[in-house]
């Protein structure tokens, strides 16, 4: 079952890098057509500023959350490292188990307040809150998703002894 969900999870970072890649590019497009307007028309651009920071939060969200690995993130693993690799491999799976199932249980209350902010709007393009800040849950869903995977297999790790994919 791991590995079929390891196969599924690298298909989702392919697309992911290629939508903050993307996002990128469309961030870089905004902030320039924002220069352009301000000094070389005279008129500055607000849809091109909302629009930049608004692809930017998502692009900053979905990289982090989906087109990066755990391994890649800032870790500190101090405490680990002095253990020895199974009592370490355990470890590593009750800390990532903990915030994981952390993580997923918050999940309701983190969507039920973002879809309370429909009623409201950013000022320039008219985008409801709820949808500028979905990428909040999709970050944390994502994230706990990955931390229940590295749980998992970082649990065979330390019941095995079979120490190579922990973190």
């Amino acid at each position: 079952m791991l590995q079929h969900l390891d196969r599924w999870a690298g298909w989702v970072q392919r697309i992911s890098i290629a939508i903050a890649s993307t996002g990128f590019i469309v961030v870089t497009g905004a902030f320039l057509w924002t220069v352009l307007c301000r000094y070389l028309l005279g008129n500055p651009s607000t849809i091109g500023e909302e629009l930049a920071v608004t692809v930017y939060l998502w692009v900053v969200m979905i990289g982090a959350s989906l087109a990066i690995d755990l391994k890649d993130h800032v870790a500190f693993d101090l405490l680990t490292a002095l253990l020895p690799p199974r009592v370490s491999a355990a470890a590593v799976a009750l800390g990532a188990l903990i915030c994981g199932v952390l993580l997923a249980f918050t999940l309701p209350q983190t969507v039920d307040y973002i879809a309370f902010l429909w009623r409201e709007k950013t000022p320039v393009m008219r985008i409801p809150l709820n949808w500028l800040y979905l990428c909040f849950a999709v970050m944390q869903a994502s994230i706990a998703l990955k931390l229940l995977v590295l749980g998992l297999h970082s649990t065979r790790a330390a019941i095995t002894g079979q120490i190579g994919r922990t973190a």
